[in-house]
């Protein structure tokens, strides 16, 4: 489970940004939309199942996603997917000098097996400059490693970590200046740190952007739930429910059984370069059963014949099944491509139900869908917005910092500017 999400010097975000999931204490309604749990030293403290991000063009909503994304890439694959020498990857604010000079910095609360963690980390272009990681099992913090360049020693100093910690100095002296200690120490399946990292490996879920190239991989994706983890019948409900028309899914075998897939939930650039070459050998073909006015079975081509909408909510509901089975963390960039509004509310409306959702997943959108400004679908402290300052830097910011009554029209108050969060544009736009 995400608690809380900082980052600073990241793209188009310079100062630091935060995207708290914790519950306000002043929202009482939609109480389905909270996660109850007693974690030590947060006693009555309530967590959210979502958060919605609005914003105008280029305000930077894609960035705050992206930035959970290079974090979670960096802790996967710095150890093994990054060489020696090698860039971070980390992509400063490039609108003033100094900036771009500056670390990127990142930090993240989040809950695994009912303990609480702080992971933090700063890097620049060419090294990690600082990482550590802060335990709270029983409500107090112990820090478990703390990692600092010495810039005038050209050396890396550690912290003596808490007693409770199994320091290995073996695997300190074997991490790299451009890879994290969690990574290098996951591969000597360091025991207290690997279900951390599994967490970021596992739980962290990133849907792909709507490139050709990524819908690919999301079909293959969908068909390889469909057929090895039993959502078959589950996603044929969603799709007859769905009013559009299917009333069953055909799927044929692979054209090479040998292969298998080894998609995982990170749906990153890399991903999608290692799983070009295997799309069409390893999907096999899917086909919708539509019914005929005799009542006969009229099969549809997935490709040629189905709808960029259809096909958009097919891929979307064994994502959708899989947040809700392993209780993940899910983050999704502009939900409603292709979708009717009342077909992503029906879908929210699964994730923000504690009968559907009782493992606490979790989803983090963007959207410019002012429908779902709708304070029976999502409570206030589940919106927040994203506007760029003069000098072209994110600033992301809660709606309820506006403290709008239980009663406001929020589309309207939206629409109208009273959030901020729309372009501005007062004369209009000029050819």
């Amino acid at each position: 489970m995400l608690i809380e999400f900082k980052v600073a010097n990241f793209r188009s975000i310079r100062e630091e940004q935060a995207l708290s999931l914790v519950a306000s204490n002043y929202e009482k309604d939609l109480p389905d939309c909270v996660i109850e749990r007693n974690l030590p030293g947060l006693a009555g403290v309530k967590f959210l199942r979502g958060a919605a991000i609005y914003g105008a063009n280029a305000s930077g909503k894609s960035n705050v996603l992206k930035a959970v994304q290079f974090l979670a890439d960096f802790v996967r694959h710095s150890a093994t997917k990054i060489e020696p020498g090698d860039p971070t990857g980390t992509e400063p604010f490039k609108l003033d000098q100094i900036s771009i000079h500056q670390p990127s910095k990142f930090e993240i609360t989040f809950v695994v097996e009912e303990i609480r963690y702080l992971f933090g980390l700063s890097l620049t272009t060419q090294r990690v400059l600082e990482e550590y990681l802060v335990a709270y099992p029983k409500g107090l913090p112990q820090r478990w490693y703390h990692r600092t360049y010495d810039e005038r020693q050209n050396i890396y100093t550690w912290e003596k970590p808490a007693t409770g910690f199994k320091r290995d100095k073996s695997l300190e002296i074997k991490t790299r200046e451009n890879a994290l200690f969690i990574s290098v120490a996951t591969q000597f399946n360091h025991p207290q740190l690997t279900p951390i990292f599994s967490w970021f490996q596992h739980n962290l879920q990133f849907n792909p952007t709507n490139s050709s190239l990524s819908k690919g991989i999301h079909k293959t994706w969908a068909i390889k739930k469909l057929r090895e983890y039993g959502y078959f019948e589950r996603v044929q409900n969603l799709l007859r429910s769905a009013d559009i028309g299917i009333a069953d899914i055909k799927i044929t075998q692979s054209k090479d059984e040998n292969k298998t897939s080894s998609l995982t939930n990170s749906y990153s650039e890399e991903s999608a370069h290692v799983f070009e070459k295997n799309i069409r050998t390893e999907e096999g073909e899917i086909q919708f059963i539509h019914k005929a006015s005799d009542n006969q079975d009229v099969l549809f081509d997935y490709n040629s014949e189905e709808s960029e909408g259809t096909r958009r909510f097919f891929e979307l509901t064994s994502s959708w099944i899989d947040i809700l089975e392993h209780g993940n963390t899910a983050f999704l960039d502009e939900i409603e491509i292709s979708l009717h509004p009342l077909l992503v509310r029906e879908l929210l409306k699964l994730l923000f139900c504690r009968k559907n959702n009782p493992k606490g997943a979790q989803i983090i959108f963007t959207t410019h869908n002012p429908i779902l400004l709708d304070t029976t679908l999502m409570r206030r402290d589940q919106i927040w917005f994203t506007e760029k300052s003069p000098a072209g830097a994110t600033h992301l910011y809660p709606l309820t910092d506006y403290q709008p009554r239980k009663d406001e029209a929020l589309t309207k108050g939206y629409l109208a500017g009273r959030y901020g969060g729309i372009p501005f544009i007062p004369e209009g736009l000029k050819l």
